[in-house]
């Protein structure tokens, strides 16, 4: 009797396991279970884009590697920690782009002030602002009251909002500040045609960072997008406070031209005492160039040029130059060949 029991428990439990086996994958079609990862479908359009690189924030593309400081760029100079604040340079020409998207970008015009010297502000040659006279332009803020307004410098990048019969509004490009300037002091022909080359110099740090822009995306239907590739970096020398010294301006400027050599003159005299190699101005008498040299002379009163000199223990240390932008001289050179009048602008932060 019990062998008999047994059996039946036994047809029991197999009648159960064999309706468990054939019930299971109906109840799991039904229940939308999701199927395993050997059963998943292929799509080439994803995988395509899994293969695809995220968008860096900071890419490279070096055409001068002299002098290069590792990642994580930082470095000690006299007695401080610095860095290439690359995300903050970056920043910086972001905004110049979104403003070269809403007009025409130009800049004050007034070097040496050959288009007339600015007229005094309150009697002064020194804003409210403490910005100079001398080869700058007045920007008015408002046209009823032509007593206040803030010396412009020459090279500084604005954006044309309106031109006047003598007058021309316009919005400074480094904080969209609204001006009105003569028009003999904006330059409306040469423009910034296409913004594809920066110049970034950190005057904190005391070094100098150069970009590109390089396009990418564009595929099935979406727009073009653009990213600020760095294509050098190295350290520099900026401009000091002193007699015959003023510190390398804060701003946006129009990169206006370049010279094989920049003439620098002695001290509080009119004669000519060296020259700097591979000069590109952007703002007065500010330069981008390489270590400067002084002439030399024979028993006779003959110039000697001693040649370019390639190193000066100075650069990347602390403010010297009288206003310019010292570099090595390989790097001024790299900046000079690779310059492009109407493409390129020069930012000095801090």
């Amino acid at each position: 009797m019990n062998s008999f029991k047994l059996l039946v428990i036994a047809l029991v439990l197999l009648f159960v396991f064999l309706g468990f086996m054939i019930m299971a994958p109906i109840l799991n079609q039904e229940q939308g279970s999701e199927p395993t990862l050997a059963e998943a479908p292929t799509d080439p359009l994803l995988e395509a884009i899994e293969k695809i690189e995220p968008v860096k924030t900071i890419e490279f593309d070096l055409k001068y590697d002299k002098y290069l400081i590792p990642e994580p760029y930082t470095y000690e100079k006299s007695g401080e920690t610095r860095t290439f604040e690359f995300e903050k340079m970056i920043e910086t020409l972001a905004k110049t782009e979104q403003e070269a998207e809403k007009g025409m970008l130009t800049y004050v015009d007034n070097y040496k002030n050959r288009n007339g010297m600015a007229p005094a502000y309150r009697g002064k040659s020194v804003d409210g602002a403490g910005n100079n006279r001398s080869a700058s332009a007045p920007g008015y803020p408002d046209l009823g009251n032509k007593d206040e307004f803030m010396y412009i410098s020459d090279g500084t990048l604005v954006r044309v909002l309106e031109e006047m019969p003598e007058l021309i509004k316009v919005s400074l490009v480094e904080n969209q500040s609204e001006y009105y300037i003569p028009s003999k002091y904006v330059q409306t022909e040469d423009i910034i045609l296409e913004l594809n080359k920066a110049v970034v110099v950190d005057r904190k740090n005391q070094n100098i960072a150069v970009f590109e822009k390089r396009f990418y995306g564009g595929n099935m239907g979406h727009e073009k997008k653009t990213r600020w590739t760095i294509v050098s970096y190295s350290l520099a020398t900026t401009g000091k406070v002193g007699k015959y010294h003023q510190p390398t301006s804060l701003g946006y400027y129009f990169a206006i031209e370049k010279k094989e050599r920049f003439y620098y003159l002695q001290d509080g005299t009119d004669q000519i005492e060296g020259y700097a190699p591979y000069a590109v101005r952007f703002n007065a008498g500010a330069y981008t160039h390489g270590v400067a040299v002084a002439y030399r002379y024979a028993e006779d009163g003959t110039r000697i040029d001693p040649g370019l000199q390639e190193f000066s223990r100075s650069i990347g240390t602390v403010p010297l130059s009288h206003k310019c932008v010292r570099n090595y001289t390989s790097h001024a050179k790299f900046i000079y060949d690779w310059y492009v009048h109407g493409e390129t602008i020069v930012v000095v932060i801090e």
